[in-house]
Parts: structure tokens; sequence; C-alpha cells
């Protein structure tokens, strides 16, 4: 916690920002507190609203809002009742975790979401920069949801109930030690892996998993084809027929349909590394569009782990797919939301 008196900056920043975001004929008097999580409040904001309802809040002051120490903060910032956090800067992961909870926060010269009583006042107009260093030197990687650290992401997905040391994940990954320490560091630091030697294991799957599906789709490249061997099910049969195929997984309508029909779907989706072979296996036509077969070229091929077989044919692995249907958005949503309600996303 920082101590108000060594760092008034950030205190009256705090008070300053408060009352230019604050609407007409609402007031508000900040009092120090000379606490500290579990007993007492840095600061107590007391507003006062036109009606005359008042609200006091406990204030608590941050340097730093790391997503790991602001999850640590939340069950003493609940007890508190009506809680504002207080930081500099406070990213993306730190704010899901404080809107989870029903805790209000504020950047002083950034953004904010306020949300106490009747007194709601949000402001999202900054994207908070990553970091690949802390102060102490730490180095994080600058995106989970790309490129090698998603490989890291999606096998933790894939087995959420396991337990990682560095050299097991590096050699399912296909990756160094090194690479796979920074990103269990981002994962730590961001409060999805709870960390411990010989032994990190996912923390938070649900928040993880969304936030990759919320995050830019790769660069796949995906190729329209036409199979005459009939619809999407006689397609889904010559590929079965298929001896010895080249790796690949089905996945979208196609693949949530062989664990959880949900609706019809006119094509089939795979991922593949060489269109090739395929197009001779299949007799595919290459189309601009409107193909009932699409063959995606993924932009890495580790979107390919944790694939399975199910009715003859390999699937995307639950994590991928369910990402990939829900950044469809539509009926291919509603197939992800009624995958999980079916409880194919956990299978026990």
């Amino acid at each position: 916690m920082v101590d108000l008196e060594r760092s008034p900056t950030l205190e009256q920043a705090f008070e300053e920002a408060v009352v230019r975001m604050l609407p007409p004929g609402w007031t508000v008097a900040l009092r120090s507190g000379d606490g500290s999580p579990g007993a007492g409040a840095g600061a107590y904001a007391d507003l006062a609203a036109p009606s005359g309802e008042r609200t006091t809040a406990c204030v608590e002051f941050q340097a730093r809002a790391e997503p790991a120490a602001v999850a640590r903060l939340v069950p003493w910032l609940q007890r508190c009742g009506a809680a504002i956090l207080v930081a500099p800067v406070i990213g993306a992961r730190a704010r899901e975790i404080l809107a989870d909870a029903g805790i209000s926060w504020i950047e002083p010269d950034g953004d904010c979401r306020i949300a106490l009583g009747s007194l709601f006042v949000e402001r999202l107009g900054r994207r908070p920069a990553r970091r690949e260093a802390d102060a102490s030197g730490t180095r994080y990687v600058a995106d989970l949801f790309s490129g090698a650290a998603l490989r890291i992401v999606r096998r933790l997905l894939i087995e959420p109930g396991r337990s990682w040391t560095l050299a097991d994940m590096a050699a399912a990954a296909g990756l160094t030690q090194g690479f796979v320490s920074r990103t269990f560091k981002t994962l730590a630091r961001d409060a999805y892996l709870d960390r411990a030697r010989g032994a990190s294991r996912l923390g938070d799957r649900d928040a993880m998993l969304a936030a990759w599906a919320a995050a830019p789709a790769p660069g796949d490249a995906a190729l329209e084809r036409v199979a005459t061997v009939g619809g999407p099910e006689a397609i889904l049969r010559a590929i079965r027929a298929l001896d010895g195929p080249p790796r690949y997984a089905i996945t979208a309508e196609a693949a949530a349909d062989r664990l959880a029909p949900f609706t019809r779907f006119a094509r089939v989706e795979l991922y593949m590394t060489d269109a090739a072979p395929w197009d001779e296996a299949l007799q595919l036509t290459p189309v601009a569009r409107g193909g009932n077969v699409v063959l995606i070229r993924p932009a890495d091929a580790g979107v390919l782990d944790g694939a399975f077989e199910r009715d003859g044919v390999a699937l995307a692995s639950r994590p991928q797919l369910y990402v990939d249907l829900v950044r469809r958005g539509g009926a291919a949503a509603e197939a992800a939301a009624f995958m999980r309600e079916r409880g194919e996303l956990w299978p026990r």
C-alpha cells in the first residue's frame, strides 16, 4: 500500500480527477486514512448527490496495479462495501478483475469506471500499453494470445487441471524453457496462472479463454473449395475414408456438430498445412467464394495441438474450437454456448 504522506501526488491527482468527472451537482470530500489492507483504507471519499444521497467509499492507492496483486486485494476491497482502486495505469486484465468483483477504479490521468450507489461514470478512451519488462527487469511476453505464447495458452486450456513444469511445457509446445518461463511469468502477473516450483497450474480458465476469444484473430489463410461428393456429411464420410491423411483438424460448425449438435451446417472447415494433398484426395476445385470446403492454413501450426478423434474424424481441440465459434458470431457463437452448456467444453 502507498503511504499517502510520502506520495501526495497520487492522492491529489485522484481528488482533482474525481471533481472533473462528477456529474453536475455532485460533490466529493477526501479524508485520509492510516490503515492498510485488512485494517483500514488509505483514504475515504465522501460523495454527495444533488438529491442528498451520500456514499462513502474506501480508496486504495497503488503505485502499480498488476493483475495478480489486484486479485489479492479484491477480498479486502469487497469487505469495504464501496471501494475505489486508484493507480496511474490499470491494464485490461486488472480492469476485468475489478469489474467482475464490482469494484470501482480510476486512473487519475486516464480512464475510469466508477459505480457507487446512483453514481455511474465510465471513461474508456485509452488502451493501456503492454510492458515487456518491469522495474525489476523481469521480462514478459508482449502478447499472450498470438504466436508462440498462444501455444502455451492453448496447452494450458487443453489440460486445465494439469500441473506443468517448464520442461514439460517446453516439450509439449516445442519451445525453449526460457520462453516458457517468460510466458508463465506473464500469465502469473495477469492472474491466469498459479505458479509454484515444478507445479505451475492454470488458475482462471474461463477468464483466459474469454480473453483469447476477444483477442485479434491470427492471419490464417482460408482457401475456399468445392467438393462434388455431395453435402457436408458426405464430405465428412470422404475424409473418414481416407487412408493416412495429412495432419488436420476440423473446426467451426462441422466440428461442433460432432460434440453438441445445434444447427445444420453447410460446409466443412479444417486446419491443415498443405492444400495440395487435400485437393487431390477429395477432388476439390478452388473457388473465389461460396465453397462447401474451407482449407485453413494456420499462421502457426500449434493450432493443431490437442486435436482428437470423434466419429472417425479429427477435431480441433475444444478450446480452439470454442474460440473459432465465438469469433464467427451469430449461430456459430450460439453453438459455442450450447457446447459449453452440454459440458463438452470442459469434459470431466
